[in-house]
């Protein structure tokens, strides 16, 4: 396993803190925290002089979005976030932690610590710290049918062999479910629960806006094969409805968080070979 330097640990550890402030509706602080991370990045590499000029530009965009929030912005913010977020803009050096096969008859598979990704999540997150939520909330009931429906996803991949069975303990579990935390989950649910979602749910039904989101959670897994993309958008679904249970970002990243972790822990990962 690849360990980092100190100075890399600061510029991740700070854009860590920054995204849960952020999450929080702390926008000052999320504020403090992207700068000073950026600035540890490139002192550490991570960040490289072209990756300054994507990430301010974008940081930039994301303030003249308060003075100007047209809809015609929007949509080039949400596309110069979604080219940070898929490693689109270069200058960003995100460093690999493992790579290998979890299991003997898994894919292969590469853990890095992508900082593009949580730059980009830090900045929509900031963007939503004023965003209005749905007054509407779907009970502790949903958030357990949701939950149920995630199990049910593990039983289907299981079934129809896209995974199986395969326990174990990776050496690597600890850099992984940070990673897995803050720079795949949170990100994640930020975007499809907080950001989509809910906008949807301000214009239409509770329903709608949910399988809408759920169906996009879905296509952005399509280079995993259609049913990757089946099974995501199901695993959508379940995040969707443990989100609109209370309106709160973190149940649906919490929920994320430990069925990533179960897939890891019982069956092969990313996916059977």
């Amino acid at each position: 396993m690849f360990t980092l330097p100190s100075l890399t640990l600061a510029a991740y550890g700070l854009l860590a803190l920054g995204l849960l402030a952020a999450s929080l509706r702390q926008e000052a602080p999320g504020w403090i925290a992207l700068i000073t991370s950026a600035m540890l990045a490139l002192a550490a590499g991570v960040l490289q002089p072209l990756g300054v000029l994507s990430a301010a530009a974008v940081a930039g965009l994301t303030l003249a979005l308060r003075r100007h929030p047209r809809p015609e912005l929007y949509l080039v913010w949400i596309a110069a976030l979604l080219a940070l977020a898929v490693h689109a803009l270069p200058g960003f050096d995100n460093p690999l932690l493992w790579q290998g096969r979890a299991s003997p008859d898994s894919a292969p598979y590469r853990l890095f610590w992508s900082y593009d990704k949580g730059f980009a999540g830090l900045l929509l997150l900031l963007n939503l710290c004023r965003a209005p939520l749905p007054e509407r909330q779907l009970g502790w009931p949903a958030a357990a049918v949701g939950a149920l429906a995630l199990l049910f996803v593990l039983g289907i991949a299981a079934a129809v062999g896209t995974i199986s069975f395969a326990p174990k303990w990776p050496a690597w579990l600890l850099p992984w479910l940070l990673a897995n935390c803050f720079l795949v989950s949170l990100v994640e649910e930020a975007f499809f629960r907080a950001g989509v979602q809910r906008w949807l749910e301000l214009r239409t039904e509770p329903f709608a806006a949910l399988m809408a989101a759920s169906l996009l959670f879905g296509l952005a897994h399509l280079a995993g094969g259609w049913s990757w993309m089946g099974l995501a958008t199901l695993a959508g679904i379940g995040y969707g409805l443990i989100y609109a249970a209370r309106r709160q970002l973190w149940l649906a990243v919490l929920a994320h968080l430990a069925f990533n972790t179960l897939h890891l822990l019982l069956f092969t990962y990313p996916k059977l070979a």
